[in-house]
């Protein structure tokens, strides 16, 4: 899940899948809840991705990722 996050914190959008497992629900539970609004999605070239942006608010991130200059 580790690796998830990073997406999540990484990402402008991930698949629904993954946003289902750092919400920490199934694969058939996300996509009911992409369907029913509860968690928000736009359709891309045919598939739906989440915006990692409201993903990080729904969790309680920073929505905008630190960068630390070296």
């Amino acid at each position: 899940m580790g690796n998830d996050i990073i997406q999540v914190l990484t990402q402008p959008t991930v698949d629904v899948v993954l946003a289902g497992r750092v919400l920490g629900i199934g694969k058939n539970a996300a996509y009911k809840a992409r369907e029913a609004g509860e968690i928000p999605s736009i359709k891309v070239g045919g598939q739906y991705r989440v915006p990692t942006a409201k993903l990080r608010e729904m969790l309680g991130l920073p929505l905008r990722p630190e960068v630390n200059a070296a």
